[in-house]
């Protein structure tokens, strides 16, 4: 443990040394940090923002900053067909919706942004270009003994199947059996340099299709979003994901729309985050290192520790009160400041000044003042 101050007249040398003011370090706070994806975005990585659109018709205005800007659109997927009386028909599963990937970088005017529904063709613009994505088609129900049912097809044309029980084509393959066809990675569509390069999600997925009568069920299965018979004995349906594109499913036997249903679509915009600015307060001592121009989510470099005359450093803080101790391994996601916080010491000793001395060598500092002011009037009355 390092020695502490004992003696008032060595803390008050350290003190007169060091200024009183720079003791306190009455530094400003913070200045407000400057979010690198505006009001409404979101940082997903570095470099990297984010807004998602799931319902309605909506307004995104670009800025500068956005040096990339790009935009996945994902129609909405088709019904599964209804069976109103068991053992009576085949059942037949809706197609996925389209999955494609717009390029809107250097658009600087508004772009309208609506979102695909059932019923309802998705769309992208800024007056000049102008993207749509196909909804997928509805399943058809067909007659037992009489003709077969149909799999909807998907908003990209491929198939459903035409079978008893069929399923719905997928965003990236068609069906062929009861199951929905596949949808589509996003990253498959893209470079590994495109803003969506890394995103696994998946989207577009056909039904699937279930025949509870036969001997043993029909029971298909759906990936990507698309819906599906809950259970092996194809007696009920699952939704498909919402805002996943995916088609609904169907069954032999009646089922609610909003489980047959297609999934409704959705449209996320990534931009280019704008570059934030890591700034340093060295409390008057020492040599401020220069600011770290960032890009928002990545790391700041840690400067060399600074030094001063007659103080110890103590590193730096995100605060002004040095109460939280900066960490130069996190990310940086806004602009902001760390403040160097100083421990003044004895020139001679090279001893740290305790900050319990603080208060009591103001204090001696007080009363030293008034002792010599009281004995230069009692000289003067003698």
């Amino acid at each position: 443990m390092k020695p502490t101050v004992r003696s008032t007249s060595a803390a008050i040398a350290a003190i007169a040394a060091a200024g009183v003011s720079s003791v306190f370090l009455g530094a400003s706070p913070a200045h407000a940090a400057t979010e690198a994806c505006g009001a409404t975005g979101t940082l997903i990585s570095a470099g990297v923002c984010e807004q998602t659109f799931t319902s309605g018709t909506s307004t995104f205005t670009p800025t500068p900053a956005m040096t990339k800007l790009e935009v996945l659109l994902v129609g909405a997927g088709g019904a599964g067909a209804d069976q109103p009386v068991a053992t009576s028909g085949y059942a037949a599963a809706g197609g996925g919706g389209q999955v494609t990937v717009v390029d809107f970088s250097g658009s600087t005017s508004p772009i309208t942004v609506t979102v695909p529904a059932p019923g309802t063709l998705g769309s992208v613009t800024d007056g000049t270009t102008t993207a749509n994505a196909a909804n997928g088609f509805d399943g058809a129900a067909g007659v037992k003994g009489s003709f077969f049912s149909s799999g909807g097809n998907s908003g990209t044309g491929k198939a459903g199947a035409t079978s008893g029980a069929a399923g719905g084509g997928g965003a990236s393959a068609a069906s062929t059996t009861a199951d929905g066809g596949a949808g589509v990675i996003v990253s498959s569509l893209v470079t590994p340099s495109s803003l969506f390069g890394t995103d696994t999600n998946c989207y577009g997925g056909g039904g699937a299709a279930g025949d509870g009568s036969l001997a043993p069920p029909t029971v298909g299965t759906a990936s990507c979003g698309g819906g599906a018979p809950s259970d092996a004995t194809a007696t009920g349906l699952v939704a498909p994901a919402a805002n996943s594109g995916g088609g609904g499913g169907g069954l032999d036997i009646t089922q609610p729309l909003a489980l047959r249903q297609g999934a409704s679509g959705v449209v996320v915009i990534r931009w280019s985050a704008a570059v934030v600015t890591l700034s340093f307060d060295s409390n008057g001592h020492g040599t401020t290192p220069a600011p770290q121009s960032i890009v928002a989510g990545s790391t700041a470099t840690k400067p060399a520790d600074p030094t001063a005359d007659g103080f110890k450093f103590g590193g730096w803080f995100t605060d002004a009160a040095f109460t939280s101790p900066a960490d130069f391994s996190a990310p940086v996601t806004a602009s902001t400041t760390y403040f160097a916080k100083w421990s003044p010491v004895l020139a001679a000793t090279g001893v740290e000044v305790a900050p319990g001395v603080v208060p009591l060598t103001v204090g001696a500092l007080i009363a030293g003042a008034g002792l010599i002011a009281l004995g230069a009037r009692r000289r003067r009355a003698s």
